[in-house]
């Protein structure tokens, strides 16, 4: 979760700027280097698409690595811009882990503001409270961990939501 908090930082500083949309952004950690991939294509789709590729494949073989890439997130009554995130340890056993996090682009009149991050669960995953609040801990972190989007979530940050 640290990987894919730092990673959405880096995904929110870029948005706040007017970026217009994010082209997808694999990330991971290696010797305690954080290494950034960037997967461009023509149309997003094909972009994630590769880098859900790379994620599966591992080609790289990483012990850990997200994807964080520009869609929606769907609330009962109305569709947000949102990051999304791919998480995967690749350690035995195989963990995937996914979240959104909900923004107001900066394009906006009311200008660019993020919403608190929503965990993604299967219907066959369980999670009790003290892992929800390790890995929630451990985002926050790494969103923490890149000063520049750190300072724009906290600026920009709206947990009506």
């Amino acid at each position: 979760m640290w990987v894919a908090g730092y990673y959405m930082s880096v995904a929110v500083h870029f948005l706040s700027a007017g970026g217009g949309s994010l082209v997808p952004l694999g990330g991971s950690v290696r010797d305690n280097m954080t290494v950034a991939r960037w997967f461009d294509a023509e149309q997003l789709e094909v972009g994630v698409a590769e880098g859900r590729a790379w994620l599966e494949t591992n080609p790289d073989n990483l012990d850990r690595a997200v994807l964080v890439f520009d869609g929606y997130y769907n609330l009962q009554d109305r569709r947000l811009d949102a990051l999304h995130a791919e998480i995967v340890d690749y350690a035995h056993p195989r963990q995937t882990f996914r979240l959104a996090l909900p923004y107001r682009p900066a394009s906006s009149p009311e200008g660019f503001t993020v919403y608190r991050p929503k965990f993604i669960f299967e219907s066959h995953d369980t999670m009790d409270d003290s892992l929800s609040v390790t890995l929630g801990q451990a985002f926050m972190s790494g969103t923490e961990a890149y000063a520049e989007g750190s300072d724009v979530w906290e600026r920009s940050k709206d947990e009506s939501l």
